[in-house]
């Protein structure tokens, strides 16, 4: 797995400083293990798949605490139905001390009802994703994120990457061990064929052991064609032939498991109709090429998802890093009835911030015009493009234009 420094490990640590307990959440194969062994490595460390390390965790956790020294960590921690009671007794002994325990898990649902019911209060939570740009690159992360509190600093920015360099990013997604070996095609289509094998047919399902599996990953390769557009749930229904209750379930399960994210219409203080269905997107786009068959960069380019797939890529970025600073942030999406759309609207300390997202080099002033109006009528401070331009600059009095280099 990657030897590469992640941007992550500062915010890991910070939370440790400031809570007894820190949880890592994640999918499968982004890395955890390699970042909290990297993080602490004299620590005591103990992996729930491993036969041995589980007894002894399982069998009698309080023992097991008494035993070891801190900080502890503790990998795929929600395979121990024990550990959490003990968990919260321990840290209740010795409340004031920060940093004892670094716990890792790769099934959200499960893992968070236990960090809920037994934690709440003890424990910071993070969600480890595949590499961010600047992870996969390492390069330094943008200021443009600390600029959302003064637009005015934009035109400080400076290039970090190529845009061979992007599109490369965007081609081969971010998972850690199929991105450093991405030069072996072969190997590249053979991991993410296991990779999604391990999700269904392990992850998936010793999570719901009543799943219809063969539905379900027909389901999962739906979304990956859809990623970037409106969920309507009675269409996948009539495709897989099961009830709409059954497709909720099923997007509750790729969303909880880290494999798709859902954007939510902003739909607040809004004078237009607009669209109330959710989007969502496979959140590796190295996946969704896999999927769609995608394996060059001018087949990507060429592509009729390419407008789609390179919206996402983007998104996921910025998502990741504004999570990465701890930055506490609500993202939606916008779309009218009339079809006005704004790709992502974050919502954070520095306001309400619509994003478009372009895949050209420019952008014509007659497609901002929806964007101009609901920065008029939410009273945004300023707008954002990200489009594969070369240069930063305004576009509009409050529209700045930020190409990807950039990020």
């Amino acid at each position: 797995m990657s030897i590469l420094k992640r941007s992550y490990e500062k915010t890991i640590s910070y939370l440790m400083s400031q809570f007894p307990c820190v949880v890592v959440l994640g999918a499968r194969q982004v890395g955890k293990s390699t970042l909290i062994k990297r993080l602490l490595p004299r620590a005591p460390y103990f992996d729930l798949e491993r036969e041995m390390d589980f007894e002894r965790v399982n069998a009698d956790p309080a023992l097991l605490f008494q035993e070891t020294d801190r900080p502890l960590l503790i990998d795929e921690a929600q395979l121990s139905s024990n550990l959490f009671n003990a968990l919260r007794v321990e840290i209740d002994r010795c409340r004031h001390q920060r940093g004892q325990f670094l716990l890792t898990g790769s099934s959200s649902p499960q893992l968070l009802k236990k960090v809920s019911e037994t934690l709440a209060g003890r424990v910071a939570i993070v969600e480890l994703n595949s590499f961010v740009w600047q992870e996969a690159m390492q390069k330094p992360t943008s200021h443009f994120y600390e600029f959302l509190y003064n637009p005015g600093k934009f035109d400080q920015l400076t290039v970090n990457y190529s845009k061979t360099e992007i599109l490369d990013l965007c081609l081969f997604g971010g998972y850690p061990e199929p991105f450093l070996r991405k030069q072996d095609s072969k190997f590249f289509e053979l991991w993410m064929e296991n990779y999604y094998k391990t999700y269904v047919e392990r992850d998936v399902r010793a999570l719901f052991p009543t799943l219809k599996l063969d539905a379900y990953k027909r389901f999962v390769r739906m979304l990956a064609y859809s990623s970037g557009e409106i969920i309507n749930a009675s269409n996948y229904a009539r495709s897989l032939d099961v009830s709409q209750p059954t497709i909720k379930n099923y997007l509750d399960i790729a969303e909880g498991t880290f494999l798709w994210r859902k954007l939510n219409p902003y739909d607040r203080n809004v004078q237009k109709r607009v669209v109330k269905m959710p989007k969502g997107y496979i959140r590796d786009s190295g996946l969704i090429n896999y999927m769609l068959r995608i394996n060059t960069k001018d087949n990507l380019k060429g592509h009729p998802a390419f407008g789609r797939i390179w919206e996402v890529f983007i998104i996921e970025q910025i998502i990741r890093n504004l999570q990465i600073s701890l930055e506490r942030v609500e993202y939606y999406f916008y779309r009218t009835h009339n079809q006005t759309e704004i790709d992502l609207i974050i919502e954070g300390n520095f306001g309400l911030l619509p994003i478009e997202i372009k895949s050209g080099s420019t952008t014509k002033l007659s497609s901002l015009r929806g964007m101009q109006n609901f920065i008029k009528e939410h009273q945004c401070k300023f707008g954002v493009v990200v489009n594969n331009g070369d240069e930063v600059c305004k576009l509009t009095e409050n529209i700045y234009q930020v190409p990807a280099v950039y990020l």
